[in-house]
């Protein structure tokens, strides 16, 4: 089953995720203008941006999260479904970004580079792209792949306390990751398994196909605090503009 069909799901999984939202914030107002999400979920970050006042647009593949995205926000967003590796909005952009981890269901370098080629079509030409992904940590990868290991915090879910169990399965000549997750509800595992993969992408390679896609990398942080990336962060992100 994908976890991608199920959005009451997701939303009860990040609802406290918040790490990011002070840095998309930042670069969306000091950028201004319109802003444009790739694999926008179910809105979690489109409330951030319509509290600046800007104009908010977020582009998501799953059918079932923009229709929830819509029900939320109503006419204050728009949202529109469509595949982050091939799109024709017929708009520029001052602000683009995608969120913590999604670019990496760009599962071949190929998809990668048509998602990155889209963006750098729709970018104004003094706007900004932002990208965040984690940085591929062997220890998670090679875990023993029959075990099953946190992958969330707790949250409640349907009056229960859960959290998502996970096992993974790591194809190092793909880099391709292949995950499947669990509910632990209050304390017991059911038996529905929920399955996605993503890409490994390290930072030389994110480096050689943002550069490859036509994108001048302007910062680099190891965290949304803005810190340097460096050898001991666990996250890579990229402040872009179009070359």
């Amino acid at each position: 089953m994908n976890i991608y069909s199920h959005p009451q799901l997701y939303d009860a999984i990040h609802h406290n995720y918040k790490l990011d939202i002070v840095l998309v914030q930042s670069i969306a107002k000091s950028i201004s203008g319109s802003v444009l999400e790739l694999a926008s979920g179910t809105g979690r970050l489109a409330e951030a941006i319509i509290k600046l006042g800007l104009n908010y647009t977020g582009l998501e593949l799953s059918e079932p999260f923009i229709n929830l995205a819509k029900k939320k926000y109503k006419h204050n967003a728009e949202f529109i479904q469509g595949n982050m590796q091939n799109f024709k909005l017929g708009n520029y952009y001052n602000f683009i970004f995608i969120g913590f981890n999604s670019f990496l269901h760009n599962l071949t370098l190929t998809e990668a580079q048509n998602c990155l080629k889209c963006v750098r079509k729709h970018l104004s030409s003094n706007g900004r792209f932002m990208i965040s992904v984690f940085i591929p940590d062997p220890a998670f990868l090679y875990r023993n792949n029959e075990e099953l290991y946190p992958a969330t915090d707790y949250f409640q879910f349907q009056n229960s306390k859960c959290r998502m169990m996970e096992k993974n399965k790591y194809d190092p000549e793909t880099q391709i990751n292949n995950l499947i997750w669990l509910i632990e509800r209050n304390g017991k595992v059911e038996a529905k398994e929920y399955h996605y993969s993503m890409r490994m992408f390290y930072p030389h390679q994110m480096d050689m196909i943002l550069s490859q896609s036509g994108f001048i990398i302007r910062e680099k942080f190891g965290d949304y605090d803005q810190s340097p990336l460096d050898a001991e962060s666990s996250l890579q992100i990229y402040i872009c503009e179009a070359n």
